[in-house]
């Protein structure tokens, strides 16, 4: 089979934070999950967009919880679409953060024809994957293919991102009180990667000059001279410090550096790395 626009769709969660490139996507739905403040109930990008959601975080006295599309959701919106495409891919949030991509296969196992892929990844990762799937749906690729390029770039992407404060990754115990306490004295600025689809630290630096040239000279280490990267920035309402990678990132002469166009990180990863952060995703192909 090829997939193409006429025989398949793609779905995401609300991790992806998709690019304005990608919102209204006639092929592409998106699910949202729940963010609650207390005991008021959200859907991600639907009913909180980010800049609503940040006041909120700024201004609430504990984090703010979030809970998956239950069950019946997924299996409402795979029916409808395999009622009109040939098959499905459905992409979500690495398993290893979420509940979300169990019950999005527990759905495909029952309507068939849905393949739900982990994309490993949170955010901009996400959205770096489905652009470049959106690409080969577009000039109609065979499905051997399709899914060849999947695992090829569960292997061999790259997503770092850089929370500007430790606050939230403190608030949410991702790091003990002396790390936040040490870390906010002398200015430490984790660059934090995903592998495996588990997060962990890459290096730890002291500003933000030198977390942005870490994350430039991350993508310099791990690709190669003369070759194509395809690349998108995401930031949680962080444009000067985006716009400082981005002219970075251009400023690589020996390497063709493909940008595409950027995305907001949402309420549900902003949960858990706070207002300010930055993220960097890119591919060699």
């Amino acid at each position: 089979m090829i997939i193409d626009r006429s025989t398949t769709a793609l779905v995401v969660d609300s991790t992806a934070d998709l690019p304005d490139n990608l919102v209204g996507d006639p092929n592409l739905r998106l699910v949202p999950l729940t963010v609650y403040f207390g005991e008021e109930a959200y859907l991600d990008w639907v009913e909180l967009r980010p800049e609503q959601f940040y006041e909120k975080l700024k201004a609430a006295s504990a984090l703010p919880k979030t809970s998956q599309p239950p069950l019946g959701v997924w299996l409402k919106l795979y029916r409808e679409l395999r009622e009109r495409y040939q098959r499905v891919y459905s992409v979500h949030l690495s398993a290893e953060f979420s509940g979300t991509f169990a019950t999005a296969s527990m759905a495909a196992e029952e309507v068939g024809g849905v393949k739900v892929v982990d994309s490993r990844l949170a955010t901009g990762g996400i959205a770096l994957l489905v652009d470049r799937l959106v690409e080969r749906l577009d000039r109609g690729t065979p499905e051997a293919e399709f899914d060849r390029y999947i695992e090829y770039f569960h292997q061999h992407k790259t997503f770092f991102f850089l929370a500007t404060t430790l606050d939230y990754l403190y608030k949410g115990g991702r790091i003990g009180r002396a790390s936040h306490m040490v870390g906010t004295l002398f200015d430490i600025k984790p660059v934090l990667t995903i592998e495996d689809g588990v997060a962990d630290v890459y290096k730890k630096v002291r500003g933000l000059r030198h977390a942005l040239e870490a994350m430039r000279d991350g993508l310099l280490e791990r690709t190669h001279p003369g070759s194509d990267i395809y690349a998108n920035l995401s930031h949680g309402l962080n444009l000067p410090l985006m716009e400082q990678l981005r002219e970075m990132l251009l400023g690589i002469s020996d390497r063709r550096i493909h940008l595409r166009p950027p995305s907001v990180v949402g309420s549900v990863i902003g949960t858990y790395i706070g207002p300010g952060a930055l993220g960097l995703g890119f591919i060699e192909e």
